[in-house]
Protein backbone atom coordinates (compact mmCIF):
# COMPACT_ATOMS: atom_id res chain seq x y z
CA UNK A 1 0.00 0.00 0.00
CA UNK A 2 1.28 3.39 -0.61
CA UNK A 3 1.89 6.41 1.71
CA UNK A 4 -1.80 8.12 2.67
CA UNK A 5 -2.06 11.85 1.87
CA UNK A 6 -4.27 14.22 4.15
CA UNK A 7 -7.07 15.28 1.96
CA UNK A 8 -8.00 18.79 4.60
CA UNK A 9 -11.73 19.15 4.90
CA UNK A 10 -13.77 21.58 6.56
CA UNK A 11 -15.81 20.50 9.76
CA UNK A 12 -18.86 20.74 7.91
CA UNK A 13 -17.67 18.02 5.41
CA UNK A 14 -16.03 15.67 8.14
CA UNK A 15 -12.80 15.18 8.55
CA UNK A 16 -11.41 11.75 7.16
CA UNK A 17 -11.09 8.54 9.12
CA UNK A 18 -7.52 7.81 9.94
CA UNK A 19 -6.13 11.20 10.01
CA UNK A 20 -4.85 10.88 13.75
CA UNK A 21 -3.98 7.54 12.99
CA UNK A 22 -2.07 8.57 9.58
CA UNK A 23 -0.48 11.38 11.93
CA UNK A 24 0.73 8.96 14.62
CA UNK A 25 2.16 6.41 11.96
CA UNK A 26 4.85 9.26 10.96
CA UNK A 27 5.25 10.61 14.33
CA UNK A 28 8.92 9.31 14.92
CA UNK A 29 10.66 7.38 17.71
CA UNK A 30 14.08 8.96 16.97
CA UNK A 31 16.22 9.89 19.82
CA UNK A 32 15.87 13.72 20.70
CA UNK A 33 18.61 15.85 20.06
CA UNK A 34 19.20 19.66 21.07
CA UNK A 35 19.11 20.70 17.60
CA UNK A 36 16.92 23.89 17.05
CA UNK A 37 13.82 22.51 15.54
CA UNK A 38 12.40 24.77 12.49
CA UNK A 39 9.41 27.10 13.49
CA UNK A 40 6.53 26.79 10.96
CA UNK A 41 4.19 30.03 11.13
CA UNK A 42 0.86 28.30 10.09
CA UNK A 43 -2.13 31.16 8.93
CA UNK A 44 -5.25 29.15 7.99
CA UNK A 45 -8.58 30.07 8.74
CA UNK A 46 -10.56 26.31 9.02
CA UNK A 47 -10.15 25.45 12.74
CA UNK A 48 -10.46 21.67 11.75
CA UNK A 49 -7.32 22.00 9.08
CA UNK A 50 -5.53 24.55 11.15
CA UNK A 51 -5.14 21.48 13.74
CA UNK A 52 -4.34 18.75 11.15
CA UNK A 53 -1.45 20.93 9.87
CA UNK A 54 -0.12 21.34 13.07
CA UNK A 55 -1.02 18.03 13.72
CA UNK A 56 1.01 16.84 10.89
CA UNK A 57 3.97 18.91 11.37
CA UNK A 58 4.65 18.52 14.60
CA UNK A 59 4.57 15.01 13.70
CA UNK A 60 7.72 15.79 11.26
CA UNK A 61 9.59 17.10 14.12
CA UNK A 62 8.72 21.14 13.70
CA UNK A 63 8.06 23.89 16.31
CA UNK A 64 4.84 24.88 15.26
CA UNK A 65 2.49 28.18 15.89
CA UNK A 66 -0.52 28.30 13.79
CA UNK A 67 -2.85 31.63 13.38
CA UNK A 68 -7.06 31.38 12.21
CA UNK A 69 -6.06 34.90 9.94
CA UNK A 70 -3.59 36.86 8.72
CA UNK A 71 -4.26 39.95 10.84
CA UNK A 72 -1.13 42.22 12.03
CA UNK A 73 0.82 39.44 10.48
CA UNK A 74 4.37 41.53 10.46
CA UNK A 75 3.66 41.87 14.47
CA UNK A 76 2.78 38.38 14.65
CA UNK A 77 5.83 37.08 12.40
CA UNK A 78 8.20 39.57 14.46
CA UNK A 79 6.45 38.08 17.80
CA UNK A 80 6.71 34.40 17.12
CA UNK A 81 10.29 34.87 14.66
CA UNK A 82 9.57 32.09 12.06
CA UNK A 83 11.36 30.26 10.11
CA UNK A 84 8.99 29.41 7.02
CA UNK A 85 5.49 31.01 7.13
CA UNK A 86 2.85 28.34 5.74
CA UNK A 87 -0.12 30.26 4.07
CA UNK A 88 -3.38 29.02 3.34
CA UNK A 89 -4.21 30.84 -0.41
CA UNK A 90 -8.07 31.26 -0.12
CA UNK A 91 -8.97 32.62 3.21
CA UNK A 92 -11.93 35.27 4.01
CA UNK A 93 -10.94 39.00 5.04
CA UNK A 94 -7.74 38.75 3.89
CA UNK A 95 -5.88 36.55 1.58
CA UNK A 96 -3.53 34.53 1.60
CA UNK A 97 -1.93 36.42 -1.83
CA UNK A 98 -2.56 39.63 0.34
CA UNK A 99 -0.32 37.98 3.21
CA UNK A 100 2.48 37.19 1.12
CA UNK A 101 2.24 40.66 -0.60
CA UNK A 102 2.33 42.44 2.67
CA UNK A 103 5.51 40.59 3.75
CA UNK A 104 7.56 40.90 0.67
CA UNK A 105 7.01 44.62 1.37
CA UNK A 106 7.97 45.05 4.31
CA UNK A 107 11.96 44.85 4.43
CA UNK A 108 12.69 43.18 7.13
CA UNK A 109 10.96 39.99 5.93
CA UNK A 110 11.16 40.00 2.50
CA UNK A 111 13.33 37.17 2.64
CA UNK A 112 10.95 34.95 4.67
CA UNK A 113 10.30 31.93 3.74
CA UNK A 114 6.32 31.49 2.14
CA UNK A 115 5.13 27.94 0.72
CA UNK A 116 1.27 28.76 -0.19
CA UNK A 117 -0.99 25.76 0.77
CA UNK A 118 -4.29 25.70 -1.81
CA UNK A 119 -7.04 23.41 -3.52
CA UNK A 120 -6.23 24.84 -6.47
CA UNK A 121 -4.15 23.62 -8.92
CA UNK A 122 -3.82 25.10 -11.89
CA UNK A 123 -0.48 26.24 -13.31
CA UNK A 124 -1.84 29.73 -13.89
CA UNK A 125 -2.62 29.77 -9.98
CA UNK A 126 1.11 28.20 -8.85
CA UNK A 127 2.52 30.99 -11.14
CA UNK A 128 0.33 33.89 -9.75
CA UNK A 129 1.20 33.01 -6.27
CA UNK A 130 4.87 32.44 -7.16
CA UNK A 131 4.92 36.28 -8.88
CA UNK A 132 3.45 37.36 -5.90
CA UNK A 133 6.55 36.57 -3.79
CA UNK A 134 5.89 32.80 -2.86
CA UNK A 135 8.35 30.57 -2.86
CA UNK A 136 6.65 27.16 -3.16
CA UNK A 137 3.16 26.25 -4.05
CA UNK A 138 1.62 22.74 -2.49
CA UNK A 139 -1.87 21.50 -3.07
CA UNK A 140 -4.09 19.77 -1.14
CA UNK A 141 -4.11 16.76 -0.94
CA UNK A 142 -0.86 15.79 -0.29
CA UNK A 143 1.65 13.96 1.78
CA UNK A 144 2.86 14.71 5.20
CA UNK A 145 6.99 13.92 4.19
CA UNK A 146 5.87 16.04 0.90
CA UNK A 147 5.51 19.08 2.99
CA UNK A 148 7.64 18.78 5.52
CA UNK A 149 10.92 17.85 2.42
CA UNK A 150 9.75 21.17 0.71
CA UNK A 151 10.08 23.20 4.19
CA UNK A 152 13.14 21.58 4.58
CA UNK A 153 14.51 22.24 1.09
CA UNK A 154 12.89 26.01 1.49
CA UNK A 155 15.09 26.80 4.64
CA UNK A 156 18.07 25.03 3.03
CA UNK A 157 18.01 26.86 0.13
CA UNK A 158 17.51 30.13 1.96
CA UNK A 159 20.01 29.72 4.36
CA UNK A 160 21.85 28.83 0.91
CA UNK A 161 20.94 32.21 -0.48
CA UNK A 162 21.90 34.17 2.78
CA UNK A 163 25.56 33.04 2.42
CA UNK A 164 26.20 33.61 -0.98
CA UNK A 165 24.62 36.95 -0.65
CA UNK A 166 27.68 37.93 1.78
CA UNK A 167 30.08 37.34 -0.87
CA UNK A 168 28.17 38.47 -3.92
CA UNK A 169 27.88 42.30 -5.07
CA UNK A 170 24.89 44.21 -4.22
CA UNK A 171 24.14 45.02 -7.77
CA UNK A 172 24.51 43.66 -11.47
CA UNK A 173 24.92 45.48 -14.36
CA UNK A 174 24.93 45.20 -17.83
CA UNK A 175 24.67 47.71 -20.28
CA UNK A 176 21.52 50.15 -19.39
CA UNK A 177 20.38 47.23 -17.25
CA UNK A 178 20.97 47.56 -13.05
CA UNK A 179 19.05 45.20 -10.75
CA UNK A 180 19.73 45.68 -6.78
CA UNK A 181 19.67 42.09 -5.26
CA UNK A 182 19.23 43.55 -1.73
CA UNK A 183 16.11 45.32 -2.52
CA UNK A 184 14.74 43.18 -5.93
CA UNK A 185 14.52 45.89 -7.82
CA UNK A 186 15.24 46.85 -11.62
CA UNK A 187 16.47 49.46 -13.19
CA UNK A 188 16.87 51.25 -17.35
CA UNK A 189 19.21 53.85 -17.44
CA UNK A 190 17.93 54.55 -13.34
CA UNK A 191 14.26 54.68 -13.79
CA UNK A 192 12.97 52.06 -12.36
CA UNK A 193 10.86 48.40 -14.30
CA UNK A 194 7.69 47.21 -12.25
CA UNK A 195 9.20 43.70 -12.88
CA UNK A 196 7.31 40.44 -10.77
CA UNK A 197 9.44 38.37 -8.64
CA UNK A 198 9.61 35.55 -11.10
CA UNK A 199 10.68 38.46 -14.38
CA UNK A 200 13.38 39.72 -11.48
CA UNK A 201 15.06 36.17 -10.66
CA UNK A 202 15.01 35.09 -14.62
CA UNK A 203 16.99 38.35 -15.26
CA UNK A 204 18.85 37.82 -12.08
CA UNK A 205 20.08 34.54 -13.30
CA UNK A 206 20.73 35.99 -16.98
CA UNK A 207 22.93 38.40 -15.53
CA UNK A 208 24.86 36.32 -13.37
CA UNK A 209 26.03 33.54 -16.38
CA UNK A 210 26.10 36.81 -18.85
CA UNK A 211 27.03 35.06 -21.91
CA UNK A 212 26.61 31.57 -21.00
CA UNK A 213 23.30 29.58 -21.76
CA UNK A 214 20.58 28.80 -19.38
CA UNK A 215 18.88 26.06 -20.30
CA UNK A 216 14.96 26.40 -19.11
CA UNK A 217 15.41 23.57 -17.23
CA UNK A 218 17.75 25.59 -14.91
CA UNK A 219 15.59 28.48 -15.26
CA UNK A 220 12.84 26.65 -13.82
CA UNK A 221 15.24 25.59 -10.80
CA UNK A 222 16.35 28.80 -10.42
CA UNK A 223 13.76 31.40 -10.54
CA UNK A 224 10.94 29.21 -10.12
CA UNK A 225 12.38 27.22 -6.89
CA UNK A 226 11.62 23.99 -9.19
CA UNK A 227 7.80 24.13 -9.28
CA UNK A 228 6.48 21.74 -11.51
CA UNK A 229 5.74 24.11 -14.38
CA UNK A 230 6.10 23.83 -18.35
CA UNK A 231 8.54 24.91 -20.36
CA UNK A 232 6.13 27.51 -22.11
CA UNK A 233 5.39 28.98 -19.01
CA UNK A 234 9.36 30.26 -18.81
CA UNK A 235 8.85 31.42 -22.50
CA UNK A 236 5.67 33.45 -21.32
CA UNK A 237 7.72 34.92 -18.55
CA UNK A 238 11.00 35.84 -20.76
CA UNK A 239 8.37 37.15 -23.30
CA UNK A 240 7.29 39.49 -20.72
CA UNK A 241 10.31 40.80 -19.22
CA UNK A 242 11.73 41.74 -22.93
CA UNK A 243 8.55 43.89 -23.29
CA UNK A 244 9.68 45.71 -20.21
CA UNK A 245 12.71 46.12 -20.85
CA UNK A 246 11.98 47.80 -24.00
CA UNK A 247 15.06 48.64 -26.07
CA UNK A 248 17.39 46.92 -23.93
CA UNK A 249 15.52 43.38 -24.11
CA UNK A 250 17.20 42.56 -27.26
CA UNK A 251 20.41 41.49 -25.29
CA UNK A 252 18.30 38.81 -24.27
CA UNK A 253 19.16 35.83 -27.11
CA UNK A 254 16.83 32.34 -27.37
CA UNK A 255 19.38 29.69 -28.24
CA UNK A 256 16.88 27.44 -29.97
CA UNK A 257 16.29 24.04 -28.67
CA UNK A 258 18.22 24.73 -25.28
CA UNK A 259 17.43 28.22 -23.27
CA UNK A 260 18.44 31.74 -23.17
CA UNK A 261 21.28 33.72 -22.87
CA UNK A 262 22.28 37.47 -22.47
CA UNK A 263 24.10 39.02 -25.80
CA UNK A 264 27.47 40.69 -25.78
Amino acid sequence: MGPETFELRTVGEGVQEGVTQAVNDHKTSEKKTDKKKIRVLVIEDEADIRRILKDLLESQEFDVVDLPSGHAVLYQIELHRPDVLLVDQMMPGITGTEIVAEVRKDANNSQLPIIMVTGLSGEDDKVRALDLGADDYITKPFLPKELAARINALVRRTAARELASQNEARELIRGGIRIDLVSHRAFIADEEVNLTLTEFKILRELLKQMDHVLTREQLRERALESVNVTDRTIDVHMASLRKKLGAEGDIIETVRGVGYRLSR
